[in-house]
């Protein structure tokens, strides 16, 4: 059964899709069969995908932008022998009567964990936080096999600045004070033109630019979640 992992945040523009893709991009480098599913009505995934004639990315993409997720597609994921399935969620809809926030909660039924990219300000954190009662939702429909939270910094300055170095800091105390178990991730994902470029010619990261500091960064990401996984998978 392959790991599930979405890629969630009902703010927009925290970089649900760039994380998406380039952790799609380096599971399958590092040799796993990997799916992404582009759940967002706006089919931001597939456009990357279309800036190229014939795709550049190692990894299958499917659109699937329905609340049904949980349902119809675990099946296909096992018998297409997929090891990891990523879904890239919707932005909006912070309540349940929106079709958005239905897909989302979709999306997290069939997963295993969930990673939101935040960007590193208080601001940004303080939005993000409007997804937290879907997630206490979602783990109280899923008892007896809790629902992985993962956080990461997504735009983190490259530079040392007062906001970079206090964003890990910052990320613990306000998701911690809300009562839902929360990992923020050590891995943080500095703002860099290297992720602007990569989708404009349908590639990702690790491909456009191998030896870039972007390219690592989001290798080390992918080491890091994976490994959150296995520490969950062998508690249970």
């Amino acid at each position: 059964m392959p790991y599930v992992i979405a890629v969630a945040n009902q703010k927009g523009g925290c970089g649900k899709t760039t994380i998406s893709m380039n952790l799609a991009a380096c599971f399958a480098r590092a040799g796993y069969n990997v799916l992404l599913v582009d759940a967002d009505p706006q089919a931001s995934a597939m456009q990357w995908r279309n800036n190229r004639e014939e795709s550049a990315l190692p990894f299958h993409i499917q659109p699937y932008p329905f609340p049904t997720i949980h349902k119809e597609l675990p099946a296909q994921f096992e018998r297409a022998g997929y090891d990891v399935v990523l879904i890239d969620c919707p932005p909006g809809a912070a309540t349940g009567t929106d079709r958005k926030a239905d897909i989302t909660r979709s999306a997290l039924l069939a997963s295993h964990a969930v990673l939101m990219p935040v960007r590193p300000t208080p601001l940004d954190y303080q939005a993000a936080a409007i997804i937290l009662p879907l997630l206490q939702d979602v783990s109280f429909l899923r008892k007896d096999a809790p629902l992985k939270v993962l956080l990461v910094i997504n735009g983190r300055p490259a530079a040392r600045t007062r906001l970079g170095s206090e964003a890990h800091q910052a990320a613990e105390a306000i998701f911690a004070a809300e009562g839902l178990p929360i990992s923020v991730l050590q891995t943080e994902i500095c703002s860099r033109q290297t992720f602007a470029e990569a989708p404009a010619v349908g590639q990702a990261v690790i491909d456009y630019a191998p030896q870039s500091k972007a390219s690592d960064e989001l290798q080390q990401l992918a080491k890091e979640v994976l490994e959150c996984l296995n520490q969950t998978a062998a508690a249970v």
